[in-house]
């Protein structure tokens, strides 16, 4: 496992992500925080920390079994349509491209032989 001072010098985050400039400031200030946490780790470990952040935070706010359903039940909805009405294409079943393009590749035209 990776120090804690080796996973803040090391972001794999495109700057033009729109997950950076998303929802009100401290909900950015604390995706930063914990974007920085989660630098170098694999898949399954960021989504299972991300997971008990969730579970720790409804289990915190709700007294009641059927409460903490409802407000779960409730953030998972709106997340999963977040995910899909803005990540994926609906035609294409495919992931949208949200990044835009900084490169264009140009090849130069190759002259063989004698031309």
């Amino acid at each position: 496992m990776m120090a804690i001072s080796q996973l803040t010098t090391q972001r794999y985050c495109v700057p033009t992500d729109p997950l950076l400039k998303s929802g009100p400031e401290i909900e950015r200030m604390l995706f930063d925080a914990f974007n920085n946490a989660a630098s170098g780790y694999e898949h399954q470990f960021v989504v299972g920390a991300a997971m008990n952040l969730l579970v720790n935070a409804v289990r915190q706010n709700c007294a009641t079994r059927n409460d903490a359903e409802r407000t779960f039940d409730e953030l998972v909805g709106r997340t999963k349509n977040l995910l899909l009405e803005k990540h994926y294409d609906p035609v294409t079943n495919k992931r949208r491209n949200i990044f835009p393009f900084t490169q264009v590749v140009q090849a130069e035209l190759v002259r063989w032989g004698n031309e």
